[in-house]
């Protein structure tokens, strides 16, 4: 791994968005949601074509980590989404998010699931 000369700045942008998600595999979408569906709104500064691609992740519950997806929707602004197995997100599990660029950890948070009823969420665990 290369030492870059400059490193690019992640940083988060909003609270994240967090709702269920159906297992878009099945055709029959009568049954429980599945998944926790997480959106991470982040602001990215001073990458340039060099760096390698964002990648984000999370670990979960026992240390399971997941991969999820970085969305670039303008050149500064970015959403991290994540798609978590329910049965990862149990009452005040601890769920771990960040963002990479050639393998360097350049932002990252936990929080902790709280479920509202039958609705998640997370909050902080800062």
């Amino acid at each position: 791994m290369n030492i870059p000369e400059h490193t690019p700045k992640i940083n988060q942008d909003g609270d994240p968005r967090v709702s269920l998600s159906f297992d878009l595999v099945r055709a029959d979408a009568s049954g429980k949601p599945e998944f926790v569906a997480v959106n991470l709104p982040v602001k990215v500064e001073d990458k340039v074509a060099e760096d390698g691609p964002i990648i984000a992740q999370v670990s979960c519950l026992g240390g399971e980590q997941l991969a999820g997806k970085a969305i670039k929707k303008r050149t500064s602004a970015c959403w991290l989404l994540f798609r978590i197995p329910r049965d990862l997100c149990p009452e005040g599990g601890s769920l771990t998010f960040r963002a990479l660029v050639d393998e360097v950890v350049l932002w990252q948070r936990e929080y902790r699931v709280v479920w509202r009823g039958r609705f998640p969420g997370l909050k902080s665990a800062v």
